[in-house]
């Protein structure tokens, strides 16, 4: 999520753009390029290069961008949600907004295999997504969630790219005037924390 414009009166929020666009080209060529290269190879590359294909193009359509006007003036803020098949245009009054939350959890994803090992290994990843949390419940989504390049040595975790998230997700906050919170996982010994 980035700050694209801000005045008084309006916040301008971008979030993703044309990275899921260009890393689902790569694969569709890769695909493409795999397949006819070692077709006499193996029986199976065709198939294996036609998946990477697919899931390069599946890559292309999900992708998404998402942008947030908030203006005090009107009161109104715009939310746009941008895929390459379609889109979601909804408008909010900020008034019904309750607070903006960024939460954290760990997830269990699996490591490629390095060096000697041939099998991969399950590692903790710590996932991070800001929320807008209305009155009545509903919640909206500020930005993508976001992985963590982080580093778990006891009870500590070294991240990249989250504290930013949750700088400009408090700015946020502040610009509507709601609070903020921060909600981390268990085992982090942050708990609950409200700005």
């Amino acid at each position: 999520m980035k700050i694209t414009g801000q005045s008084a009166d309006e916040l301008t929020l971008n979030e993703g753009g044309t990275s899921g666009i260009v890393v689902g080209a790569v694969l569709a060529i890769a695909g493409v390029l795999a397949g006819v290269l070692l077709r006499h190879s193996s029986p199976y590359a065709i198939w294996i290069g036609l998946a990477v294909v697919v899931a390069g193009v599946a890559v292309i359509c999900f992708s998404s961008s998402i942008t947030v006007i908030a203006n005090k003036k009107s009161g109104q803020l715009s939310y746009q949600k941008k895929r390459l098949i379609g889109a979601q245009n909804s408008t909010y009054a900020i008034a019904d907004i309750m607070r903006i939350e960024t939460r954290k959890q760990w997830r269990v994803e699996n490591t490629p295999p390095s060096g000697n090992q041939n099998v991969s290994t399950p590692q903790q990843v710590l996932v991070a997504q800001s929320v807008i949390v209305f009155k009545d419940g509903r919640e909206v989504a500020l930005d993508h969630q976001k992985t963590s390049s982080s580093l778990s040595t006891g009870g500590v975790v070294l991240m990249s790219g989250q504290g930013a998230e949750v700088a400009i997700a408090n700015r946020v906050a502040n610009f509507l005037g709601v609070p903020f919170q921060e909600i981390a996982p268990p085992n982090m010994g942050m708990g609950v924390i409200q700005f």
